[in-house]
């Protein structure tokens, strides 16, 4: 994520509000539309929207530890003195710092590409099945560098409770339209969790929304594989060529096109 709309280098510490998918003038048909339950989600697993704040390093740190039940909070009752609560939901962090030192240190062994399978396995698996406990051990509090986003799948009026709680008061990134807590559905944030933990090294988050980079270029639709559906554009960034397209509410770009079956879109 770079400091200025042209320098789009992800080593940059600039944060930047994500664009919200609700308020993006180009739609995510491979997301927004026709979405249907995935296997193994049903009434047990109601698919809840994710909610996401940028936090410090250290309230980072302190939050994935509450969200993923791992830590306390003290709530009010109405019936008397605050209490220890524990709440357990399905989360996920994302740090530029972390990023970086992922695609830094991959030294492309067999063990690396093992790793990144058993990730990207580990996250159908979740989301198929509905499972925080799952999801949740790709994130782990002790190993958090950096400043960055967290996502939470929780009900809006809970999380708002714990967040009500807590000290000091942090807030949910907010639909600048509605000024309502911005919210990705399931499936997208299941897309860039996938994406980010199959292949960290290939990706790159953009500065801009995915209008940006649609104009007088060459549009695709993705034909097969977990992104059926997705539609972008491929063009040319740092000397390389990029599919770039948008999950949810953000704009990524990815290496080795020829790993993605598409078509191209009149």
């Amino acid at each position: 994520m770079g400091t200025t709309n042209d320098n789009q280098d992800i080593t940059s510490e600039a944060p930047k509000l994500l664009l919200s998918s609700s308020i993006a003038s180009v739609s995510d048909p491979g997301s927004n539309a026709g979405i249907k339950p995935q296997a193994g989600i049903g009434k047990e697993h109601p698919e809840l929207p994710w909610y996401y704040m940028y936090l410090s390093y250290k309230e980072l740190k302190r939050y994935i530890a509450v969200f993923s039940g791992r830590k306390a909070v003290k709530l009010r009752t109405s019936e008397g003195p605050a209490e220890d609560r524990y709440f357990c939901f399905k989360i996920f962090s994302y740090t530029e710092a972390g990023h970086r030192k992922r695609f830094e240190q991959c030294d492309y062994t067999r063990q690396e590409y093992a790793a990144r399978r058993e990730s990207a396995k580990i996250v159908k698996e979740a989301f198929s099945t509905g499972s925080a406990t799952r999801l949740n051990a790709l994130t782990d509090e002790k190993e958090v560098q950096g400043n960055g986003w967290l996502f939470v799948c929780a009900p809006l009026e809970q999380l708002q409770n714990i967040l009500s709680a807590m000290f000091p008061r942090q807030y949910l990134v907010t639909d600048y339209v509605t000024h309502r807590a911005a919210v990705i559905p399931q499936r997208q944030m299941e897309e860039f969790i996938y994406l980010y933990e199959s292949m960290p090294y290939n990706i790159e988050l953009l500065n801009r929304p995915l209008e940006a980079y649609l104009q007088k270029k060459q549009r695709i639709r993705i034909t097969g594989g977990i992104f059926h559906g997705k539609e972008g554009c491929i063009m040319r960034l740092h000397r390389n060529t990029r599919l770039v397209f948008a999950f949810g509410n953000m704009t990524v770009a990815i290496s080795y096109l020829h790993a993605f079956p598409f078509e191209k879109v009149d």
